[in-house]
């Protein structure tokens, strides 16, 4: 009778010595879903996003930096030359920005500068706005943005006599690529009385 109390202590000493020996593995917590923030094309406020709708809005940034880029560096070369009173030939820079319908526009203009003998002189030209448009294609362009330059500190000079003050425009400008080379195709432009609209 004794033996039976013994044999129980010990098979109930082995059981809590094999459950110690086992060990509790704990339930996994899944780990969260990695969160996104996106802000919209046109600019507001920041939404939760998915992965994919983050990874475009990463590469409209890009596109819309370097298409920034490129119009800036068009618009200098264009003061510059504005400043000149034309040119006769197409420029490396202007070969860089710049191509079909629209090259062939502003190099008209250029000419019928040069032809006039007209130049602008004195005064501040600056680009005022250059903003981003959404959602507007023309002719294949895959990007556009707005821009408004005020010359109207300037004045534009004539053969030698002044003629007035420079202009303010409104231009709607149209990216596409060409070569791997984002480039200003086409413009929608027009006067404004004040880049503050």
């Amino acid at each position: 009778m004794l033996h039976r109390p013994r044999r129980l202590v010990f098979t109930a000493a082995a059981l809590c010595l094999l459950a110690a020996c086992t060990p509790i593995s704990p339930t996994p917590t899944p780990s969260p879903a990695p969160s996104y923030r996106c802000t919209p094309e046109a600019g507001g406020d920041e939404f939760d996003c998915t992965q994919a709708q983050h990874d475009e809005m990463i590469a409209k940034d890009k596109l819309y930096a370097e298409a920034e880029a490129v119009y800036r560096k068009f618009f200098a070369e264009e003061v510059r030359i504005l400043r000149a009173g034309g040119t006769a030939a197409v420029t490396p820079t202007l070969e860089e920005t710049t191509t079909g319908a629209f090259l062939a526009d502003v190099m008209d203009y250029y000419l019928s500068l040069r032809s006039d003998k007209a130049t602008l002189v004195g005064g501040e030209v600056r680009l005022a706005t250059l903003v981003r448009v959404p959602g507007v294609s023309k002719a294949g362009s895959v990007i556009a943005l707005r821009a408004c330059s005020d010359a109207s500190s300037a004045r534009i000079v004539i053969e030698g006599k002044d003629s007035g003050p420079g202009r303010r425009g409104s231009d709607l400008l149209y990216f596409i690529r060409v070569d791997g080379a984002l480039k200003i195709e086409g413009a929608d432009g027009k006067e404004v009385s004040s880049c503050d609209q």
